[in-house]
């Protein structure tokens, strides 16, 4: 029994020794919130004055020197018209000098120091002509007012001719998928559309009555484009292919094989008879109308070329892509 008595004892003075561990736990988790809540007060405080931050305080008097400076370099070239049209002020000696100074007619303005009169005169203000200064006071001459006006004048804007707005006109269905291109004969007669239906229709422009519809590609048709020269009508698909289609037979005559994957944009030169292309390949390729064989591989592009436009002039060709880059072709 006298060891369990020792050991109760060592427990009991192990208990004892707790409670300043336990103090020193609780001042730490006090003083963190401490420091939570102080940083949150530092928090608000600056949110409350963000909008004030590096806001310098007004100087009147470098103000003021900062507008003088201003107006006397922007109307130099006017202060010496409006001066020598401007009515002759009285001298201090003269009678009258004290009421034109202190603004008082009666006897009460005689009465008043001339420390007024000392602080009205020009020598004591910047070197700004009187007709300036008065402006400064909105109380220029009428002469100066005009001469500010005229400088002043707000531009006149053209206005353009009243346009009839635009109106619906006609709404045309016939396709079973989405309209991906549309292209429009130069004769202004007809135009071409192409669909995910993978056919190609053509439809009148003044009916909009459905005269014609293709069928050879296996794929979404991407891009149409129409011969100004010749009755040919060119097509190009997902399906990795280029077709002619000859009008006056009503079928397709010539096929361009070439592109690794779907072809997304064609355009026809409109001075040589050659076809531009470019497709998911990331490659624009130039193709002989006639023969149907590939003239040159243009490469450059790292992604989908999905834009291309031919023009007389150089650069003859001009290719947009998904690479984020426009390249000019000469």
């Amino acid at each position: 029994r006298a060891p369990s008595r020792r050991r109760a004892g060592q427990r009991g003075d192990a208990h004892a020794a707790q409670p300043p561990a336990m103090s020193m736990s609780l001042d730490l988790a006090e003083q963190s919130r401490i420091d939570l809540a102080c940083t949150a007060s530092l928090k608000r405080t600056l949110d409350m004055y963000l909008a004030n931050y590096a806001v310098r305080p007004v100087n009147a008097s470098a103000r003021s020197l900062k507008l003088a400076t201003k107006i006397s370099a922007e109307y130099a070239s006017v202060r010496d018209s409006v001066d020598a049209q401007a009515p002759a002020q009285p001298q201090q000696g003269e009678p009258g000098a004290r009421e034109a100074a202190t603004g008082d007619r009666g006897p009460a303005g005689g009465a008043e120091t001339g420390a007024l009169v000392l602080r009205a005169q020009p020598a004591a203000q910047p070197a700004v002509s009187n007709a300036v200064s008065h402006a400064l006071m909105g109380q220029q001459p009428q002469i100066g007012r005009n001469l500010l006006a005229g400088r002043r004048a707000p531009l006149k804007l053209e206005q353009p001719e009243w346009h009839a707005p635009w109106k619906l006109m006609r709404v045309i269905s016939g396709h079973l998928g989405w309209v991906r291109t549309i292209a429009v004969d130069p004769t202004n007669e007809w135009f071409a559309t192409g669909s995910n239906d993978r056919t190609i229709k053509i439809w009148d422009l003044a009916s909009g009555s459905l005269k014609l519809t293709l069928t050879g590609h296996i794929s979404t048709v991407r891009a149409l484009c129409i011969s100004d020269r010749h009755p040919y009508l060119f097509s190009a698909g997902d399906d990795k292919l280029v077709k002619c289609w000859d009008l006056e037979m009503n079928k397709a005559v010539r096929s361009y094989h070439g592109h690794l994957s779907g072809v997304y944009c064609a355009s026809l030169h409109p001075t040589l008879d050659v076809l531009v292309t470019g497709g998911r390949d990331a490659a624009v390729r130039v193709w002989d109308v006639r023969t149907a064989a590939p003239v040159f591989v243009l490469g450059g592009h790292t992604n989908t070329v999905s834009a291309i436009v031919t023009q007389a002039s150089e650069p003859q060709i001009i290719s947009g892509s998904m690479d984020s880059t426009v390249r000019l072709w000469d």
